[in-house]
């Protein structure tokens, strides 16, 4: 079994989307933060896309390695903080052979 605890060197903030009521009484999904959790951080690739009236995006793909345990029923409207930049949730995997960890593959959009 491949130990993957030594690689797990980021510390991220693992936010979950909520069910509340606003105030005009009203069901609305809102975040909330789930818990701290160390994981392993690879960029995938970056392309730059167009806009509206001349506009530039880049666009960062990224792979985040946890322990299966850490991000106990993931979703995909989950999102992660990791030196104060967002990182949404496109997909994840989960490790069928060991059982030990999930990919959780995330893009970064920069304005």
């Amino acid at each position: 079994m491949n130990d993957i605890t030594k690689r797990l060197r980021h510390l991220v903030k693992v936010y979950s989307m909520q069910d509340t009521i606003n105030e005009l009484g009203e069901n609305e999904k809102a975040p909330a933060f789930f818990k701290n959790a160390y994981c392993e951080i690879i960029p995938q690739n970056s392309s730059v896309k167009q806009g509206q009236a001349n506009t530039e995006s880049n666009e960062h793909s990224f792979k985040f390695i946890f322990r299966i345990k850490s991000v106990i029923g993931i979703k995909k409207d989950w999102f992660f903080i990791f030196e104060e930049l967002k990182y949404e949730i496109l997909y994840f995997n989960r490790d069928f052979k060991d059982n030990q960890f999930i990919e959780v593959f995330c893009k970064r959009i920069e304005e």
